[in-house]
Protein backbone atom coordinates (compact mmCIF):
# COMPACT_ATOMS: atom_id res chain seq x y z
CA UNK A 1 0.00 0.00 0.00
CA UNK A 2 2.87 2.38 0.75
CA UNK A 3 4.25 1.84 -2.75
CA UNK A 4 0.96 2.95 -4.31
CA UNK A 5 0.85 6.02 -2.07
CA UNK A 6 4.43 6.86 -3.08
CA UNK A 7 3.98 6.26 -6.83
CA UNK A 8 0.51 7.79 -7.31
CA UNK A 9 1.57 11.46 -6.96
CA UNK A 10 4.30 10.97 -9.59
CA UNK A 11 1.86 9.30 -11.97
CA UNK A 12 -0.61 12.15 -11.55
CA UNK A 13 2.15 14.74 -11.96
CA UNK A 14 3.31 12.99 -15.15
CA UNK A 15 -0.21 13.09 -16.58
CA UNK A 16 -0.49 16.80 -15.86
CA UNK A 17 2.85 17.56 -17.51
CA UNK A 18 1.93 15.47 -20.57
CA UNK A 19 -1.27 17.46 -21.05
CA UNK A 20 0.60 20.77 -20.89
CA UNK A 21 3.25 19.62 -23.36
CA UNK A 22 0.83 18.12 -25.87
CA UNK A 23 0.70 20.22 -29.05
CA UNK A 24 -2.57 21.99 -29.68
CA UNK A 25 -3.33 22.05 -33.37
CA UNK A 26 -6.62 22.96 -35.00
CA UNK A 27 -7.82 21.21 -38.13
CA UNK A 28 -8.90 23.71 -40.77
CA UNK A 29 -12.04 22.26 -42.33
CA UNK A 30 -14.25 25.19 -43.39
CA UNK A 31 -13.81 28.17 -45.69
CA UNK A 32 -14.17 30.47 -42.67
CA UNK A 33 -11.23 28.75 -40.96
CA UNK A 34 -9.06 29.38 -44.04
CA UNK A 35 -10.04 33.08 -44.25
CA UNK A 36 -7.18 34.32 -41.99
CA UNK A 37 -4.68 32.71 -44.38
CA UNK A 38 -5.95 34.49 -47.51
CA UNK A 39 -3.30 36.66 -49.13
CA UNK A 40 -0.59 35.46 -46.75
CA UNK A 41 2.60 33.81 -47.91
CA UNK A 42 2.78 30.15 -46.85
CA UNK A 43 6.44 29.13 -46.97
CA UNK A 44 7.69 25.58 -47.33
CA UNK A 45 11.30 26.78 -47.36
CA UNK A 46 13.15 29.91 -48.48
CA UNK A 47 12.45 29.21 -52.17
CA UNK A 48 9.04 27.49 -52.21
CA UNK A 49 5.82 29.24 -51.23
CA UNK A 50 2.08 29.44 -51.85
CA UNK A 51 -0.53 32.22 -51.59
CA UNK A 52 -4.26 31.45 -51.32
CA UNK A 53 -6.60 34.07 -52.78
CA UNK A 54 -10.19 34.84 -51.78
CA UNK A 55 -11.45 34.13 -55.32
CA UNK A 56 -10.39 30.46 -55.05
CA UNK A 57 -7.17 30.86 -56.99
CA UNK A 58 -3.69 30.09 -55.71
CA UNK A 59 -0.25 31.16 -56.82
CA UNK A 60 3.31 30.61 -55.77
CA UNK A 61 6.63 29.10 -56.72
CA UNK A 62 7.91 25.56 -56.20
CA UNK A 63 11.14 24.12 -57.50
CA UNK A 64 11.80 27.33 -59.42
CA UNK A 65 8.54 26.98 -61.36
CA UNK A 66 5.59 29.34 -61.22
CA UNK A 67 2.69 27.51 -59.60
CA UNK A 68 -0.95 28.41 -60.27
CA UNK A 69 -4.27 26.73 -59.71
CA UNK A 70 -7.56 26.73 -57.87
CA UNK A 71 -8.65 25.63 -54.42
CA UNK A 72 -11.85 24.91 -52.51
CA UNK A 73 -12.76 23.44 -49.12
CA UNK A 74 -14.84 20.29 -49.56
CA UNK A 75 -15.93 17.69 -46.99
CA UNK A 76 -13.47 19.07 -44.43
CA UNK A 77 -10.46 18.94 -46.76
CA UNK A 78 -8.56 21.62 -48.66
CA UNK A 79 -8.71 20.55 -52.31
CA UNK A 80 -6.47 22.02 -54.99
CA UNK A 81 -5.93 21.51 -58.69
CA UNK A 82 -2.83 22.96 -60.34
CA UNK A 83 -2.88 24.43 -63.84
CA UNK A 84 0.89 25.05 -63.66
CA UNK A 85 3.63 23.86 -61.36
CA UNK A 86 7.05 22.19 -61.21
CA UNK A 87 5.63 19.06 -62.88
CA UNK A 88 3.09 20.86 -65.04
CA UNK A 89 -0.65 20.59 -64.42
CA UNK A 90 -1.61 18.39 -61.48
CA UNK A 91 -4.95 16.69 -60.76
CA UNK A 92 -6.99 17.45 -57.69
CA UNK A 93 -5.45 16.57 -54.34
CA UNK A 94 -7.59 16.97 -51.21
CA UNK A 95 -5.43 17.61 -48.16
CA UNK A 96 -5.80 17.69 -44.40
CA UNK A 97 -4.60 21.02 -42.96
CA UNK A 98 -3.95 21.54 -39.24
CA UNK A 99 -2.70 24.83 -37.80
CA UNK A 100 -0.51 25.14 -34.73
CA UNK A 101 0.52 28.74 -34.15
CA UNK A 102 2.23 30.01 -37.29
CA UNK A 103 2.72 26.49 -38.70
CA UNK A 104 0.36 24.62 -41.01
CA UNK A 105 0.81 20.85 -41.05
CA UNK A 106 -0.44 19.47 -44.38
CA UNK A 107 -1.07 15.82 -45.20
CA UNK A 108 -1.89 14.96 -48.81
CA UNK A 109 -4.45 12.42 -50.10
CA UNK A 110 -7.16 13.19 -47.50
CA UNK A 111 -4.73 12.70 -44.62
CA UNK A 112 -3.31 9.40 -45.93
CA UNK A 113 -0.35 10.69 -47.96
CA UNK A 114 2.93 12.46 -47.38
CA UNK A 115 3.16 15.42 -45.02
CA UNK A 116 4.91 18.77 -44.99
CA UNK A 117 4.77 22.02 -43.01
CA UNK A 118 4.11 25.57 -44.21
CA UNK A 119 5.15 28.57 -42.11
CA UNK A 120 2.81 31.57 -42.29
CA UNK A 121 4.66 34.78 -43.04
Amino acid sequence: MRIIAFVLPFVLLGCDVAEEMAPSSTQLSTSAEFAPLLGKRLELNENDHLVLNADGSLSGEFGGAVTRGTWVVRDGFWCRELSAGPRGPSPEDCQLWAQEGSSINVTRDQGRGGSFVYEIS
